[in-house]
């Protein structure tokens, strides 16, 4: 790492960070304190830039980090702690942040031939939800997690600070359109299941056909499946809902109105982990 000290909030490295944060430059993230600049280190991604601040020296572990930086091919930046406030998003800068390069997969790329099930999140809104479902799916053995048109940006930065760095690792296609997932279902006879609550209704507004909806642990998951998880106040489209193989519900006490879509993703994920012997490869 080549390492160039800046005082300046108008350093020309300093504004392509801020300009990374916005989300304007599609190609790169903007990763934040000490937690995920390790889990990117380790996960083999490519760094930009790195900046930091005498806040990171100011701990053992921040030192070790701030050792293995020195050893990235990358542009580096000895800033001032005003200079880390003014590009940081958090309120307590760590003293560390780095732009990365986007993980880049396409919608077709999930479904190759060693696929055992993947997590689709349809118009999700909360970055935190998506972020630990991402978190979830990678822990229950998922080969990779789409997201739809609508949904909120995996890669933003609530999202990967929820997903502890497992977005790093899980193949994400973004943006898929949903006729496309199903194309893609039915080529590699892959089931589509919906998670919804006990008494839901289809995106369409009309009652899902109760014969056909099933109690999460009557679904059988040994083989590859697509599993769908929708809007937190909607559920899914009245598209998805239209092309779903079956759908499955979380059982629940009387007066409880609906689970937090990570928490139901986290339910259903480990009965699909459980009923294929926890084999994550």
């Amino acid at each position: 790492m080549l390492v160039e000290k800046i005082t300046s909030r108008q350093n020309p490295l300093i504004k392509r960070f801020r300009r990374v944060r916005t989300g304007v430059e599609r190609g790169f993230v903007l990763i934040e304190g000490v937690r995920l600049v390790e889990e990117a280190l380790s996960s083999g991604i490519r760094f930009e830039s790195i900046a930091y601040s005498p806040a990171l020296e100011s701990q053992e572990r921040g030192l070790a980090l701030l050792d293995k930086l020195r050893a990235v091919p990358c542009r580096g930046a000895n800033v001032s702690t005003q200079v880390m406030q003014a590009i940081a998003d958090t309120e307590s800068p760590q003293g560390v942040l780095a732009i990365i390069s986007r993980p880049f997969y396409e919608p077709g790329d999930l479904f190759g031939d060693d696929l055992r099930f993947i997590v689709i999140a349809d118009q999700l809104q909360d970055p935190g939800n998506l972020g630990a479902i991402i978190r979830t799916a990678e822990a229950a053995g998922a080969s990779g997690l789409l997201t739809t048109r609508n949904t909120v940006d995996p890669f933003n930065q609530k999202a990967l600070r929820a997903s502890m760095g497992s977005a790093f690792r899980l193949p994400i296609a973004t943006g898929a359109r949903v006729k496309e997932l199903v194309s893609h279902c039915g080529q590699r006879d892959v089931r589509l299941v919906i998670a919804q609550p006990a008494d839901d209704k289809g995106g369409d507004g009309k009652a899902s056909a109760r014969q056909s909806s099933l109690c999460y642990t009557d679904a059988k998951f040994s083989d590859p499946f697509a599993l769908v998880f929708g809007k937190e106040s909607e559920g899914v489209s009245g598209e998805m809902s239209a092309a779903a193989s079956e759908f499955i519900f979380v059982p629940m006490a009387p007066g409880v109105e609906s689970l937090n879509v990570s928490a139901a993703a986290a339910i259903v994920l480990y009965e699909a982990a459980r009923q294929r012997n926890f084999t994550f490869v």
